[in-house]
This record gives structure tokens, sequence and C-alpha cells, in this order.
């Protein structure tokens, strides 16, 4: 039978980690904080990952494998050829792995023959003297496995400590896997979301656009009574419109967010200032210098388009609104009248159906804010009011590959 060592081509390698001196071995608990903190896509930083234990183990390959269905699937791996190259299917049943799938164990030794394995299939099937392999779980079931080998024994005995360190790093493969398929599945739940809201976008507003239409055509034809009836018509038909402009955004906004940049937020608040029918309402910035915002960049500027919007229709028309924040959050605070005390207790406690009755817009600052997983504060008086908004680095920027992931 043709082993692993003969189809990868991987022996008499001068590059193999295991010919470096081991005493000089990079922590790997140093290597993969600072890969943690590196701007990488999911498959980049497994296959970073991949070479830290390789490196620490001394050993030629790495393999993260999928074994679902009885199969043992390649996912990552640093091998170029054969048939445990990258996307290569092979019998589960043939590996070492199905050791670490059966009892969930993290399993490893420096050299098959001399270990309780000597007559196990997989030494013959593979070809592999040393092995380390730990379980990857996603979202609490089995994934499949993470596997450092070699086709040549190692001299020194494989430690709890390296084994220690390959479990660690499954747990830290498995919640990688599990953010990239979470964030997936966000992107597929807000494209179905994009296609309701266009559908409703068209088919209510296209009617919509002929009854103003027809009603002004009335108004200019008619006098008096009816005239009077018309224009309580067309007002009622423009707050339809104004309903439906803001479900739809409500719509968007109530979404979880998936991808996050880091946005500067001095010229996004501006240029929500600038966009809402402020009258003679002033705004004050009073940001730490180069404040910056990991946030979806088009809904945290709703949420101050918003919040602006509220000040001015209900604080008055010569309303002072204030922006205050710094790497930690962010507040906006006016001089108003302050908000009914059933609202503002509403609005902390998530409570849609009191909020709404204050309007959609303080609806949509609420759900911006729990679908970036930030926490909202409200504090009013007969002063004023101030939202605040905290914890808004918590969450790191997501940068998808070519692929999508």
């Amino acid at each position: 039978m043709e082993t692993f060592s003969t189809m990868t081509g991987t022996s008499d390698r001068p590059d193999r980690p295991d010919r470096l001196d081991r005493s000089d071995r990079p922590d790997p608990f140093e290597s993969l904080l600072r890969l943690t903190a590196r701007d990488l896509t999911t498959d980049e930083r497994i296959q970073r990952a991949i070479g830290v234990g390789r490196e620490y183990l001394g050993v030629d390959n790495g393999v993260l494998s999928y074994t679902g269905e009885g199969r043992y699937e390649v996912v990552e791996t640093n091998i170029e050829g054969g048939p445990y190259a990258q996307g290569g299917v092979v019998d589960l049943d043939g590996t070492w792995c199905r050791h670490v799938v059966g009892t969930g164990e993290t399993i490893g030794f420096a050299d098959a023959v001399d270990s309780e394995y000597r007559d196990d299939a997989a030494l013959e099937a593979t070809g592999l003297r040393c092995y380390v392999g730990a379980e990857v779980d996603v979202d609490g079931e089995t994934y499949g496995t993470l596997c450092f080998s070699d086709d040549e024994p190692r001299s020194d005995p494989i430690t709890d400590r390296e084994r220690d360190f390959v479990s660690v790093l499954a747990e830290w493969v498995g919640a990688e896997l599990e953010r990239q398929k979470h964030y997936a599945e966000l992107r597929d739940q807000n494209d179905r979301l994009d296609e309701f809201a266009g559908i409703v976008a068209h088919d209510l507003r296209n009617p919509l656009a002929g009854a103003i239409g027809f009603t002004e055509l009335a108004q200019d034809a008619v006098s008096g009574q009816v005239a009077e009836f018309l224009g309580r018509v067309r007002s009622s038909l423009d707050r339809m419109e104004s309903m439906i402009a803001e479900c739809l955004l409500l719509a968007k906004e109530g979404a979880d967010v998936g991808e996050r940049t880091e946005t500067a937020l001095e010229p996004l608040v501006r240029d929500a200032w600038d966009t809402v029918q402020t009258r003679n309402a002033t705004l004050t910035v009073e940001l730490a210098p180069d404040t910056t915002v990991v946030a979806d960049e088009m809904r945290l500027r709703r949420l101050f388009e918003n919040l602006f919007r509220n000040s001015v229709e209900h604080g008055g028309p010569t309303v002072s609104v204030t922006v205050t924040g710094d790497g930690r959050g962010f507040a906006v605070a006016d001089d108003g009248p302050g908000l009914p005390p059933e609202v503002e207790s509403a609005l902390v406690e998530a409570d849609a159906e009191n909020v709404k009755s204050f309007g959609l817009g303080l609806l949509v600052v609420q759900r911006v804010v729990s679908g970036h997983g930030w926490d909202l504060s409200v504090t009013s008086s007969e002063a004023g009011t101030r939202f605040e908004v905290t914890d808004v680095n918590a969450a790191e920027p997501i940068h998808h590959g070519v692929d999508g992931n």
C-alpha cells in the first residue's frame, strides 16, 4: 500500500522543523496571541495556526479535517500533493484521527512503533510514525480534527504541554470556524431581508405614488370643503409614505450586524447632522482626537440621524445637541424637555412596543445598538436627554476573503 510519505513527498526535506534546535522554539501561546490580533481572513488565520503548531512540535505536516459521514476531508493543510492535500478525501477508518473522533480525546505519540498503536491499521495506511491530534467542535458538535504528523519518529516524547497546546489550538480553530459560519448565516439572512424589503417597497410604493398623484390633480380641480377633505387625504398618504420608508429602514437596521469596519466618528456625525432638517438647532461635537468606532458605517449613520431628528422634533427648533465620545463609546445629549418616563425605561429594557409609541426613529436606534452588540443607556429629565452607547469596540473588524468567507 502506498504510504502517506510517498504520496505527499514530505521526506528528506532540508527545512524540516524538527531539524531546528527545539530549545529555541518560540512560545506557541504568544504566537497564537499575535496571530489573533492580526487582520487576516479566517482561512489565513487557520493556515498560519497550522504553521505555529508544526513549528512548535517539530513535524512536517499539519491538517485541519472535516470528518462527517465517515469520511476524512482535508480542509486546510500545508501538504501540497497527494490524497492529503487540500480538498483530498480518504476513508476515515484508515487514519489516526479516527481515534480522536471516536473518543473526543487528544492523543499523541512520538513513535507509533513504540506505543500502544504499534499494530494499528493507520500505521501501514498512512506511513506516519509521529502524530498529535485533537477534536475540533463547532457549535457543540464534532466538526473534525486538527492534527500534526510526520513519517519519521520524533526523538523526544510528546509532552503533556504539547498535547495541551494542540487541544487549545483545536478549540481556537473551532471558534474561528463558528465565527465564519455565523457571519455567513447573517449575510444570508440579511440578503433575504433585503429581498423582502425590495418587494414591499415596490408593491406598496407604486400604488401609493399613484394615489398621491391623483389626489394632487383632484385638489387642483376643486375648492371649499372638498379641497379640505382632499388635503386630509393627502396628509394621510404622505404619512403612509413616511411609514413605509421608516419600516423598510427598521427592517434593515434590525438585522444583526456581520461585517464591520473602523469608522472615523466626527465626519460621520457631521454628515448625519447635515442630512436632517435641523432648522435653527445647533450641534456641538466634543470627541477625543481621531475617535473611531468598529461598526457598520451606514447603520451607525442612521443611528445618529434618528437621534438628531428626535432631538429636533421633540426638543424644538432651537434645541442644542452635543456629541461626545472616545474609543470606548459615544453619547448624544440635548437640552430639550426630556422623554416620557415610560419611553426612557423602554429603550433600556428593549421594550419595542413602548419605544414605538414615541416614533419608529428611536426603535431604529435601539435596533442598531442591539444589532452591533453594544450597550445603551438613557437618562432624561426636564433639562434634557442623553443617549450613551458603550462597549463599541469590543468586536474586531470582520474581513472576508476572496471566497466570501
